[in-house]
């Protein structure tokens, strides 16, 4: 069954993207704009991976980086302009992703969460140790950047930085509602309830694994791209054991199976994230206590807290009307 589109969320949405900009016309405002679509466009396609298709992946920011040094690399050492970035992302993140996934596309569970947590932790570990050609610690600087230098710093430079994350979402949305919505992402659902079954109906589970990984990583290649556009460079941050905890933690808070949910998780643990930086550690608190709510009593995080009350509405119905026809006199 194909999957609808909200049709009276995702309007208001793409209306306060064009709305924001020119009310707030800060550049603090544009930067955190930006940085939340490069998380969200990040967390929808570990979302089609960790929810359509079942993998505990944990590789997510691999690709990114991986398809961000690249591109800053080509640009520093060999005069890449930043609008080839974009093809070179995407290949980086599909072979990386093709590379990691077949292999490792038949382990279960703990065993994949595992493999992609150490693969993060080892590029973490190389970019920061291979001080010559990638920067260590400092990363890279200098690569050619979406904002044109007579711009850079100004509230006009940014609206370029805007424009090209709102392409990388629009991007990541279309990605996500196809595989989603077409026969790939029945097939993974399917193979996630039921691997019996999937067998059964003739669906080739391993290949279908293969194909939304590589595509996931082709995506999350692509917002590598951007980010070393937006950077100028490269940073090691994106490895981060921390950004990978944040990312998952919007995601659960969110709703795995919702890009609604997914918006507002990302929104909602970005503002804590980055206005709260004064807090130190309760901010830290604030952030898991948030997560532990959530888990504990919703079924689908914020996207799904409206079904929710919908079905003990519903619940509820049935035991009201009983008890208003006992108080009536009437019997069952």
């Amino acid at each position: 069954m194909r999957r609808a589109i909200d049709l009276s969320f995702w309007p208001v949405v793409i209306a306060l993207a064009i709305v924001l900009p020119p009310l707030y016309n800060d550049s603090y405002v544009m930067a955190e704009l930006v940085l939340f679509g490069i998380y969200f466009a990040i967390n929808l396609m570990w979302s089609l991976v960790l929810g359509t298709a079942g993998l505990y992946s944990f590789a997510t920011p691999a690709f990114v980086g991986a398809a961000a040094y690249a591109c800053a690399w080509l640009s520093i050492n060999h005069s890449l302009p930043w609008w080839l970035f974009a093809p070179i992302g995407i290949a980086v993140g599909a072979v990386g992703g093709l590379l990691v996934a077949l292999p490792a596309v038949r382990l279960r569970g703990v065993y994949f969460a595992l493999l992609t947590i150490g693969l993060v932790e080892a590029c973490n570990q190389y970019v920061t140790s291979d001080t010559e050609n990638l920067g260590g610690a400092q990363g890279l600087v200098g690569a050619d950047s979406i904002i044109p230098p007579s711009k850079q710093g100004l509230i006009d430079g940014y609206y370029y930085a805007y424009v090209g994350i709102g392409v990388v979402v629009a991007v990541a949305l279309l990605v996500y509602w196809w595989v989603s919505s077409g026969r790939l992402g029945l097939r993974l659902r399917t193979a996630r309830e039921s691997e019996p079954v999937a067998q059964a109906l003739g669906i080739d589970i391993p290949r279908a694994r293969l194909a939304v990984f590589v595509i996931t990583s082709a995506v999350l290649g692509l917002v590598g791209a951007f980010r070393a556009s937006y950077d100028a460079g490269a940073n090691k941050s994106v490895f981060d054991f921390s950004t990978l905890l944040l990312l998952f933690a919007m995601i659960v808070v969110g709703g795995i199976n919702s890009p609604k949910g997914i918006l507002l998780g990302t929104a909602l643990l970005q503002y804590i994230e980055q206005h709260y930086v004064s807090w130190g550690a309760p901010r830290l608190i604030l952030l898991g206590a948030i997560m532990l709510v959530i888990t504990l009593y919703t079924t689908d995080g914020l996207a799904g807290i409206p079904r929710q009350i919908g079905r003990m509405r519903h619940r509820g119905a049935p035991a009201a009307d009983d008890a208003a026809a006992a108080t009536m006199g009437g019997g069952p």
